[in-house]
């Protein structure tokens, strides 16, 4: 009996210790996933005044070939 409940104990320890890797490894993978949003919406941001300025580009020259 005596082994059985140490047997027991150590499982738990077991499962404790991956619970807690589980969950600071969760912790790190919302962080992640925050700056990678971020980082996405900097680059949406970023992209839509480069087509902004392509398309100005574009419209001006269209306006040289008419001259």
């Amino acid at each position: 009996m005596e082994e059985l409940l140490q047997h027991l104990e150590r499982r738990i320890q077991g499962l404790l210790q991956k619970f807690e890797y589980l969950k600071v490894s969760q912790q790190h993978m919302q962080q992640s996933k925050q700056s990678l949003a971020r980082e996405k919406e900097r680059l949406l941001i970023k992209h839509k005044g480069v087509v902004t300025q392509i398309e100005s580009m574009v419209a001006r020259l269209k306006a040289l070939e008419g001259l």
